[in-house]
């Protein structure tokens, strides 16, 4: 249960709707909701329908696949060269602004503000009822509008309340990503009262419209049998489901499952397969439990050189167990040469992270000492 959807893309309806067929619309829609969900392989494959009809002059699929072409790893049909997305990008972006200034269409107001990075925009699109802007914009408020007012209880509180509304507004228009959304602010109480069920039942709605996080989740419910009875068996067919759409946290979680023969039968040789896609897609917690398994040599070769680099980059990503993972290496001497300072001072990281004042005043009196 990691992230909230929407930040920049999600579920969507398409623009001057009379000027395509179902069909591609509904290309434009999977594209637009199939990053924010989780869903590796729906967005390349989603791109790749949207780019041919860009091919075939549709102007507002190209302004599309330009869009996506902008986000941090786009799927191989969206990575254009800047030439093509400039071309994209003039050749549909009067009619998307004529339809935000003349008419607030909230669709054209959505992705203006994708283009600019225009947080007004955002807002405005959010307040006109576009669903993918009111996920982006309750996800805004949960993290830079808390971080902007980390210090004042009262109005972190105020903005939780908001972001919680918004998320609401989303789930009513029966859309998959505010519902998971919902379901991540019942399960932290984030807005709202923290209530497990129904978290659950959020993500229960998400899932059966296909969102991967979603799926996942419910695994989580299940191995842990919150809310509803423990069942290894059932919570690691979820995590295969998701890991199906090739969702790194899905990928992760049915990797857990293989290693352990916790529901399913044990695979080590398959499980660190998965674990392996789920670190190339991002999970930071897949990246150190890959490093764990090179390190022992559990399913795979052992290769404790191997093994430092994957902890490296997960403690460089934040996470304590990976810096803890550093720490041996460096006391060690394994998979690197030996260093007791970088062993001690990783160790203290991995507590300060934790949030213990004395590692992290001794953080910053040696970093002064520099």
């Amino acid at each position: 249960m990691k992230r909230f959807a929407g930040m920049l893309l999600a579920a969507a309806c398409c623009i001057a709707a009379q000027q395509t067929q179902a069909h591609s619309e509904n290309a434009i829609t999977r594209l637009l909701n199939s990053k924010a969900s989780g869903s590796v392989r729906g967005y390349a494959d989603a791109a790749a329908e949207v780019a041919k009809e860009a091919e075939k002059g549709r102007a507002v699929h190209a302004y599309v696949l330009a869009l996506v072409s902008m986000m941090p790893s786009p799927p191989p049909a969206a990575k254009l060269d800047e030439a093509t997305r400039r071309k994209y990008l003039d050749g549909c972006r009067d009619k998307i602004k004529k339809l935000a200034d003349e008419k607030n269409n909230s669709m054209a107001l959505y992705l203006l503000a994708l283009e600019g990075n225009d947080r007004d925009l955002m807002h405005r699109a959010a307040d006109a009822g576009n669903v993918q802007a009111l996920n982006a914009w309750g996800t805004y408020l949960v993290t830079g509008g808390v971080d902007a007012a980390a210090a004042d209880t009262n109005e972190v509180n105020r903005i939780l309340g908001v972001a919680f509304e918004y998320f609401k507004k989303a789930a009513a228009q029966n859309d998959a990503n505010g519902l998971y959304n919902l379901g991540m602010c019942h399960l932290r109480g984030l807005g709202t009262p923290r209530d497990d069920q129904s978290a659950f039942s959020n993500f229960r709605a998400a899932a059966e419209k296909g969102h991967p996080e979603a799926i996942n989740n419910i695994g989580l419910f299940f191995r842990e049998g919150r809310v509803v009875n423990k069942d290894p068996e059932l919570s690691a067919k979820w995590f295969e489901k998701s890991a199906s759409y090739e969702n790194p946290y899905g990928q992760f979680n049915y990797a857990l499952a293989l290693q352990h023969g916790e529901g399913v039968a044990k695979d080590e040789a398959k499980a660190v397969e998965y674990l392996k896609k789920a670190a190339d897609g991002g999970c930071v917690e897949a990246v150190d439990a890959y490093g764990v398994a090179l390190w022992k040599g559990r399913g795979i070769k052992e290769d404790a050189k191997a093994a430092f680099g994957m902890f490296r980059i997960a403690a460089e990503n934040g996470y304590p167990p990976a810096m803890e993972n550093l720490s041996t290496c460096y006391r060690l001497g394994k998979g690197v040469k030996a260093d007791e300072r970088k062993s001690i001072e990783w160790k203290i990281r991995s507590r300060a992270v934790r949030g213990d004042r004395n590692a992290q005043a001794w953080l910053e009196q040696n970093a002064r000492r520099k």
